[in-house]
């Protein structure tokens, strides 16, 4: 039996939507629809107020929905996902723009650990220099590597918590593929 010698697809940006396996810092998809972008937002409003399982903000003013589980199925890995609404470049309906990304919390925790460890490292870099010029012991030279593993630590979080979070990333994908598939229905 021969296998397929098809190309595995690269991690990050996935306008088709298809399923991607591999994992990406904050995956993104587009979709569009027939509705018009203000049909869209007015009728996810209407189905976020009698969903069970997710909830979600819908702000028209900016054309954007954010949608996250019921409080009951939320975790610290729990994701959220926000949608860009737009008109689309054929002339009717809309362009969708879909990103998976981390609660703001955790998102703020994130810039938090990569912007200490990143200030601790050029810190560390400068007083080694520093030490090197007055003729002491580099210690601090010795102790930047560590200040990057930080920084990779933090960067590899984020992958542990989409692994934790895939089972809700696809609830959530799934939520939103039954609500707008209503509006392709006549």
């Amino acid at each position: 039996m021969a296998r397929s010698k098809a190309r595995p697809k690269e991690p990050g940006y996935n306008p088709s939507g298809d399923y991607n396996s591999q994992p990406r810092p904050r995956p993104r998809f587009d979709f569009d629809s027939p509705a018009s972008p203000e049909q869209f937002l007015a009728h996810f409003r209407a189905r976020l107020k009698d969903a069970k399982r997710v909830r979600g903000l819908v702000v028209e003013e900016n054309c954007t929905i954010e949608m996250t589980l019921v409080a009951d199925h939320v975790k610290v890995w729990s994701p959220q996902l926000s949608l860009l609404v737009s008109p689309s470049v054929q002339g009717e309906g809309s362009s969708i723009k879909a990103r998976f990304g981390p609660h703001p919390h955790v998102w703020g925790m994130f810039l938090a650990g990569y912007a200490l460890s990143g200030m601790l490292s050029c810190a560390l870099l400068l007083f080694g220099v520093v030490q090197i010029f007055l003729d002491q012991t580099p210690w601090a030279l010795y102790a930047t590597p560590l200040a990057i593993l930080g920084a990779a630590l933090v960067y590899g979080a984020a992958y542990v918590g989409q692994g934790l979070g895939s089972g809700q990333m696809n609830d959530l994908r799934m939520s939103l593929e039954s609500i707008s598939s209503e509006l392709s229905q006549p």
